[in-house]
């Protein structure tokens, strides 16, 4: 029976960095038993993080409308499983971050019918689990730089704090696919100890075969802007929330996509980041969260990520990650 790893992410733990990296090596992957399929990748999308993953399966639930047959309705999923039994390879790695990014994959209903599609297949999950005060820090400043934020951290917290309970996105995962079944990393350099994709080869089992992938361990992809820019970019995204958008018709839908532009210019232009973060912190300070806060914020989870080091990680001291700050 093929077994399909399905890493579910999660977000801004290296996944756009790995998804590249396993799509660059699709063949050399299928020459050692592991698929991983073109089916589900939206191959000319704009932004980088959506051109090598399987989001395209994830959207079909953000989408969905109950229909009658699942699978002959949605051309992704089908096509999934055409590849894959055409192929019929060992193993299958599928990749979609999506998978833990919207509040319906936290229910159990969406992950059963995940189930469902996969249901000739031995299924492992795989997911990556980041600090949460990081976590939270790096979700911000992509959100603010895709200007969909222009809301304070703590707001954006507020309203996203159903993906911060790991141990609960964990056992909704679990009561669908079998504890046994869910492999659980955490993307900390002490915990990890090397490079996200060797530790994705460990945990799918090719770390002996690392030297035949042909991979840039220098590369870094998705990189967030410094805090500085981030928040001079939180206050033109609330400028145009409040002055500009009262100008701008229903039918201007252009005008958004080329201000998305023009703040992916501003964040990855090395002069103007630089002369941002050159500028005084009596102006414009590089903190989102003080250590204080930080710490706080942590605290809340410290119980719950407990129980996750403890049930999924084997970790009898009860510790997840690192020191906390």
């Amino acid at each position: 029976m093929t077994t399909i790893y399905l890493h579910i992410g999660m977000p801004k733990t290296g996944t756009t960095y790995l998804q590249k990296s396993l799509f660059n090596n699709r063949d050399k992957l299928l020459e050692n038993g592991y698929l991983y399929p073109m089916s589900g990748i939206r191959h000319n999308a704009k932004q980088i993080e959506d051109r090598y993953c399987h989001n395209l399966l994830a959207q079909f639930f953000i989408d969905f409308k109950e229909k009658s047959d699942l699978l002959s309705q949605f051309p992704n999923w089908e096509e999934l499983k055409i590849e894959i039994d055409s192929i019929n390879p060992k193993n299958v790695i599928i990749s979609a971050e999506a998978f833990t990014s919207f509040d319906i994959f936290f229910k159990h209903e969406t992950i059963a019918k995940i189930k469902d599609f996969l249901k000739v297949y031995k299924i492992k999950i795989i997911v990556y689990l980041r600090k949460q005060d990081d976590f939270l820090e790096s979700c911000y400043r992509y959100m603010v730089k895709l200007g969909a934020c222009r809301v304070s951290i703590k707001e954006f917290f507020n309203e996203f704090q159903y993906i911060f309970n790991y141990y609960q996105m964990l056992e909704n995962w679990a009561d669908i696919f079998g504890y046994q079944n869910i492999i659980v990393r955490c993307f900390d350099k002490k915990s990890m100890g090397k490079n996200i994709f060797d530790d994705f080869l460990e945990t799918i089992n090719l770390l002996d075969n690392r030297t035949y992938f042909e991979i840039d361990y220098r590369e870094k992809i998705n990189v967030s802007p410094s805090v500085k820019m981030i928040k001079l970019i939180l206050l033109l995204n609330n400028f145009n929330e409040k002055v500009i958008a009262k100008y701008i018709t229903k039918f201007e839908d252009d005008y958004w996509l080329k201000y998305k532009d023009f703040l992916n210019f501003l964040s990855n232009n090395k002069i103007i980041c630089k002369l941002i973060s050159n500028l005084p912190n009596s102006l414009i300070d590089d903190v989102l969260l003080s250590t204080e806060e930080k710490q706080k914020f942590m605290r809340q989870f410290e119980e719950l990520n407990n129980q996750v080091a403890r049930k999924y990680l084997g970790q009898k001291d009860g510790k997840l990650f690192g020191d906390i700050i």
